[in-house]
């Protein structure tokens, strides 16, 4: 008998958009792992077509059995919701897009799995298209599973001076991650991933790399182009916080972050 394939929970976060949900949902039907729960859950939008996401979520119950839409009351932020994801979620390991994000290949969630399985992963981060109106552009480059491979506190003190080379669009999760390590900080609204992968490395923590395009990622968000003031309030705030414990940093990278803090005041 075979062993019985991990359950995976699959989130489409929603914060409003829902015109471009159904390019997102048919990759979700594409997959050929069929061990999934999809979890719709918007936070809290002034402007949604709740039919529409209705609609959809009945597309996906023709293939999976269990799939559950949550609209919450209010907005949240990102940070809180994706918390209340989190605790709602029954699988082994988390994966996650928005609307107008696609999943790469019909074997993307398969091969997340697969790796996640056999390295032991509490978290994977891969590669992503990102799509603009005139061209293709992957992202990370692909020496960042060098740097965490072999020199994390490195790239860390890298991501903090410079910028941000694990993408939560392309980075997924397991469960015992957020059991060992707690849930992102709701001390930011909107930047979950940034401060949580920084805590992560500078503490010793072992996030995996593969080197596959899972994600084609649609330009537009909050996270890209020009800083959004919430984000860059959420970076001022984690500028202030490692400086009230810098453990783990380099001293270039203190005095980086005692310049930008004064900048900030």
């Amino acid at each position: 008998m075979k062993d019985k394939k991990p359950l995976v929970s699959l989130w489409i976060l929603m914060y409003n958009n829902s015109s471009d949900l159904k390019e997102t949902v048919d990759s979700v039907l594409m997959q050929d792992y069929d061990e999934i729960e999809v979890i719709f859950s918007d936070d809290g939008s002034a402007k949604l077509d709740k039919e529409a996401v209705e609609k959809e979520a009945a597309r996906v119950r023709e293939k999976y059995s269990e799939v559950r839409v949550y609209f919450n009351p209010e907005n949240m932020g990102t940070v809180a919701h994706i918390n209340s994801v989190v605790d709602r979620s029954k699988g082994k390991y988390f994966v996650s897009c928005c609307p107008g994000d696609r999943f790469h290949s019909p074997d993307t969630v398969r091969r997340i799995v697969e790796r996640m399985e056999k390295k032991h992963s509490l978290m994977l981060t891969t590669r992503r298209n990102d799509i603009y109106p005139d061209r293709i552009s992957v992202k990370p480059p692909a020496i960042t599973g060098v740097a965490l491979r072999f020199a994390p506190r490195l790239l860390c003190d890298y991501m903090l001076r410079k910028r941000n080379l694990i993408s939560g669009c392309c980075t997924f999760t397991a469960k015992e991650l957020f059991e060992r390590y707690g849930k992102y900080d709701t001390d930011y609204r909107l930047l979950e991933d940034y401060p949580y992968v920084v805590d992560l490395l500078r503490n010793g923590a072992r996030i995996d790399f593969m080197n596959l395009v899972t994600i084609d990622h649609s330009i537009g968000g909050v996270s890209t182009g020009k800083i959004h003031p919430l984000i860059w309030k959420d970076i001022v705030c984690m500028r202030k916080k490692l400086l009230k414990d810098p453990h783990g940093l380099m001293k270039k990278t203190v005095r980086f972050l005692e310049e930008t803090s004064k900048e900030t005041d």
